[in-house]
C-alpha cells in the first residue's frame, strides 16, 4: 500500500501580508478602471517602480511606512476608493504588534516620577537650608575691623 499525502488547500489571502492585501486591492481597482500603471503614476507623480512595488506588496522596495500610507491615501482618492478601509487593512499587522508591545513587561516597569516629587522637594529644602546656614556662619565670622585697603599696594598717591 502506498502512502498517499493529501494536501490541504492553502487560503492564499490569509498568507498575504497586510501590505500585499492593500496592494492587491489597489491593483484590482486600477485594472477595473482600465488605468495603466504608467498613467496612474504620472498623474500622481509617483514612480512606476514604487507603484508596482506597492501593488505587489514588496516592502523592501518602498520608502518608510509613513510615506507608503501617504501614497495609498493619494492613490485611493484618485481611484475613488475607501481610503480608511485600505489603511485599516494595511495597519492589520501594526495593530497587533502595538498590542504586544503594550502588554510587554518593559512597559510595566516604567517609573512614576511623580511619586518622588515630595522627596525631591525635601532634599532641595535641606540643601537650601544648609547653604543658608553656611552663608550666615561666614558672615558672622567676618571681622569688620580688617581694612583691606592696607593690604593693597599703592600705585597712585595724589598728595
Amino acid at each position: 500500500m502506498e502512502n498517499i499525502k493529501i494536501k490541504t488547500p492553502i487560503n492564499r489571502e490569509e498568507s498575504k501580508s497586510p501590505l500585499q492585501k492593500a496592494g492587491a486591492f489597489i491593483r484590482e481597482a486600477r485594472q477595473g478602471r482600465s488605468i495603466s500603471i504608467k498613467d496612474l503614476s504620472s498623474s500622481l507623480r509617483i514612480g512606476e517602480e514604487q507603484l508596482e512595488a506597492l501593488e505587489n506588496g514588496q516592502e523592501d522596495l518602498l520608502p518608510e511606512r509613513v510615506f507608503v500610507k501617504a501614497m495609498i491615501r493619494r492613490i485611493s482618492e484618485k481611484l475613488n476608493l475607501d481610503t480608511n478601509f485600505i489603511l485599516e487593512e494595511l495597519q492589520g499587522r501594526e495593530i497587533s504588534i502595538q498590542k504586544i508591545y503594550e502588554n510587554s513587561p518593559k512597559e510595566k516597569k516604567k517609573i512614576d516620577l511623580n511619586r518622588f516629587a515630595p522627596l525631591m522637594i525635601l532634599i532641595s529644602g535641606i540643601l537650601g537650608l544648609g547653604t543658608s546656614i553656611l552663608a550666615i556662619s561666614y558672615i558672622q565670622n567676618f571681622d569688620p575691623n580688617i581694612k583691606t585697603e592696607q593690604n593693597l599696594p599703592k600705585t597712585f598717591d595724589p598728595q
